[in-house]
């Protein structure tokens, strides 16, 4: 369990501007919310193991030891052997970590971490075990800005990860050349944040003046 003094706060998100934490403290805010949801995860008494992380030992160490809570790897022997990597989650990695700055530490952790927890079942932000969406948005960009920027139309961040690698390939997931035209548009941009309401919105009034257009075609 974590002491009291390690208890992460259970928000990253600040309603006043006074309120919202600078990076580094959203950073802690936000790795000790994710382990704190894997030690929930995890069985009754069990310490977290470096690959329930996405992260080699050493990152797991030194992840910990930025959060003041090395006592968690006291039953963590170095003899346990991680399982393979999905080829997924080395592909999903090996993108963020090709946009994070050079000597972020916090970012190279976070890669594997987000890249281990995207082949979860839930929203990418859920299974981080965040408070809210928009608390996924601002990690991406405090540490891959140069990618995080290109969702201008808050794509689901999963969605986003995947299909930015189909393009860094030369190939596209998508079942249409653009987003508005595309039967899966809500599969994309579905959640029900306020933006994402935009996104829709916004699609439907042009495909509204697209189909106004055609009658005097």
């Amino acid at each position: 369990m974590l002491a009291a003094d390690d208890q992460p706060v259970l928000s990253a998100s600040g309603s006043a501007a006074e309120n919202i934490p600078s990076a580094d403290s959203f950073d802690r805010q936000v790795l000790g919310l994710l382990v704190l949801h894997i030690l929930v995860e995890a069985e009754p008494g069990v310490s977290p193991r470096f690959f329930d992380f996405g992260l080699d030992e050493p990152l797991f160490r030194e992840m910990l030891a930025y959060l003041h809570l090395d006592h968690l790897v006291q039953g963590a022997g170095p003899s346990e052997v991680a399982p393979e990597c999905d080829d997924e989650e080395l592909m999903v990695r090996g993108l963020l970590l090709r946009h994070v700055s050079e000597g972020d530490k916090v970012g190279q952790w976070l890669a594997g971490i987000i890249a281990h927890r995207s082949l979860k079942d839930n929203h990418l932000w859920e299974d981080l075990g965040l408070a809210e969406r928009s608390d996924l948005r601002r990690l991406l960009e405090q540490h891959y800005y140069s990618l995080a920027s290109k969702n201008t139309r808050n794509m689901r961040w999963k969605r986003f990860l995947y299909r930015s690698l189909c393009e860094e390939e030369g190939f596209t997931m998508c079942p249409s050349p653009t987003c508005d035209s595309c039967s899966e548009f809500n599969v994309c941009y579905g959640d029900d944040s306020g933006e994402a309401v935009l996104a829709r919105n916004a699609r439907s009034a042009r495909l509204a003046a697209k189909d106004e257009a055609n009658e005097f075609l």
